[in-house]
């Protein structure tokens, strides 16, 4: 009878323990997520900037690239079509993507205007926390092209095809 009860009891708990121990490693990680960043907007760093428009994608797209030396720690990307504007920022530590923030504005000409917000922290190419505004949020296929997206960019930096990384 211990023995069921001692079985029913672990059955119960361990998932229990492990949930918790899941949370407080990703509430480290995004610690240390939050960290770079902080590290990475007080930081002089190079700049460069390039242009880009693309039919139907992006008007007057900019991407602007951020170095750490020799290694690109930052990329923001704006532009706008139509009556809406964006402001991508892609945040990077050792090749590797941390971090977007993305403020998108937007309304028809003459209406209430719009913003909305979305981050995605991540860690070992995966999403590990999104967020719309302030509110957590499951990760979707938003975060899946965000991350792809803040692979292409690093690529295009070389190729300069900013149109075929970001409209694509």
């Amino acid at each position: 009878m211990n023995r069921i009860i001692i079985t029913l009891l672990l059955t119960i708990a361990l998932p229990v323990l492990n949930l918790h121990a899941q949370q407080k490693n990703t509430e480290m990680d995004i610690s240390a997520i939050r960290a770079a960043f902080k590290e990475i907007n007080t930081l002089s760093l190079k700049q460069e900037q390039f242009r880009y428009e693309s039919d139907g994608c992006v008007e007057d797209g900019i991407v602007q690239y951020f170095f750490k030396g020799k290694e690109i720690v930052k990329v923001i990307e704006s532009g706008s079509i139509g009556d809406g504007s964006w402001k991508k920022e892609y945040y990077y530590q050792s090749g590797n993507f941390i971090f977007s923030y993305e403020k998108l504005i937007g309304g028809s000409a003459g209406g209430e205007v719009t913003q909305s917000e979305y981050r995605v922290y991540a860690k070992d190419g995966a999403a590990i926390r999104c967020m719309e505004d302030q509110q957590i949020v499951q990760p979707d296929s938003r975060a899946t092209q965000t991350l792809a997206t803040a692979g292409k960019l690093l690529k295009a930096y070389t190729t300069k095809n900013f149109a075929a990384a970001l409209c694509e």
